[in-house]
């Protein structure tokens, strides 16, 4: 059964876009900072890095239940309580000496994290209707590149200007109780009619349309995140290596509202398939040690086209999920996306080490780049062709308070 949603029906996109930019503006704030608060209480690397794959296990381990839930128990309640775990992680971290007891506040951190995404990707696929999706998962995008962009600006700047390790946790911590009066105040919740045949979550005699989107989520995590961890450690200048992030950050910002209407236009399959040939030219180009003017050239174009990666791999969810099973559709979107972010950074790190740092550029760039040739194979023999009937938006309940678009 499907409802077509009322005309007069307003849906506040800007407070989903708003939680998914503050979690990563947090994220962004605070992963400078937890090596300093690690090494301070004796930790050594391996620790520090044990902490951040506990995050992303915790996010890993946590997705597919969070999202069934929510198809049973509703988007809204989901987003308010995966904001105020963040909260209390943010709040607890700075105060804690006990390694232990740092995990705990990092596993709290990744709950948070999967319950806000979970729930926003959720949101953003059940109240967009099919003409509106690409640029709707394209704003989303941008909102969680802004904000994981910003972040380390931000934590940086409020450092130098108090001294204290502690400020720039508070002001992670301001930024998602701002968010979470806002979703309390404003955020409807998006209602949806279960029939006996769709409740219960995703089944896995849908799986097989997840397959694309999935394999999307991973790769998406997988590079991005192998990027931002493995790139500082390449015989790049400092200036140079700023240089390159600043303008691989930019690009993904920018070419994601137009690659999200360009989806609505053209539909998922030429966009996706240029961007994954362009994806895995420029990564495996920029393994034979091209000048640095041509390496911003391939740094732009891959944060272009993998930032359009993780929109069009939730439009496409979107299109292929009934609904009432869209959380736990998306709960299994962002588990994807944390397999990817665990695995990437620690098999690439594998296979730079192994390699020297003679090749270290050429293993990096040159294992993205034909992970991302693989999946542009798949598709082009035709994996990705599914005859999925498309489903209608839904209509979002009326609350006392109107909300702004």
């Amino acid at each position: 059964m499907q409802q077509v949603p009322s005309a007069h029906v307003r849906h506040p996109m800007w407070p989903i876009y708003l939680c998914v930019a503050v979690t990563a503006l947090g994220i962004g704030i605070i992963n400078p900072l937890i090596p300093h608060l690690l090494e301070d209480n004796g930790a050594d690397e391996f620790i520090v890095g044990l902490s951040t794959s506990v995050m992303f296990a915790s996010l890993v381990l946590t997705g597919m239940p969070i999202g069934r839930t929510i198809d049973k128990f509703g988007i809204r309640l989901f987003l308010i309580v995966g904001l105020i775990s963040y909260t209390v992680a943010m709040l607890a971290m700075p105060w804690t000496s006990s390694i232990p007891l740092f995990f705990m506040w990092r596993i709290f951190e990744g709950i948070g994290w999967s319950c806000v995404w979970t729930a926003a990707e959720t949101y953003v696929s059940r109240v967009s209707s099919p003409e509106q999706r690409g640029h709707n998962t394209a704003v989303y995008g941008m909102s969680l590149a802004s904000g994981t962009a910003a972040g380390p600006i931000i934590g940086t700047a409020v450092l130098q200007l108090t001294g204290s390790h502690i400020m720039p946790f508070f002001v992670a911590v301001g930024a998602a109780i701002l968010a979470t009066v806002i979703v309390v105040l404003v955020v409807p919740e998006p209602h949806v009619a279960h029939t006996e045949h769709e409740s219960g979550g995703v089944s896995f005699k849908i799986t097989r349309p997840l397959i694309l989107p999935l394999a999307i989520a991973f790769l998406y995590g997988y590079g991005t995140l192998s990027l931002v961890s493995l790139l500082p450690t390449l015989n790049y200048s400092n200036w140079e290596l700023g240089t390159l992030i600043s303008v691989t950050v930019i690009a993904n910002i920018v070419a994601q509202v137009p690659i999200g209407r360009m989806l609505d236009r053209y539909g998922y399959r030429p966009l996706l398939i240029g961007s994954l040939s362009l994806l895995s030219g420029a990564a495996l180009f920029a393994t034979l040690h091209p000048p640095f003017l041509l390496t911003l050239f391939l740094g732009m174009l891959l944060g272009a086209f993998a930032g359009t990666l993780y929109p069009i791999g939730l439009a496409v969810l979107a299109a292929r999920v009934p609904p009432a099973k869209l959380g736990g559709a998306s709960g299994m979107f962002t588990v994807c996306y944390g397999l990817g972010s665990f695995v990437g950074p620690a098999l690439t790190g594998g296979v730079m080490a192994w390699v020297g740092d003679k090749h270290s550029d050429q293993a990096l760039f040159g294992t993205i780049g034909c992970l991302v040739l693989a999946l542009l194979v798949l598709i082009m023999t035709g994996i990705d062709r599914i005859n999925v009937k498309e489903e209608h938006p839904v209509s979002v309940a009326s609350t006392g308070i109107k909300p702004p678009m």
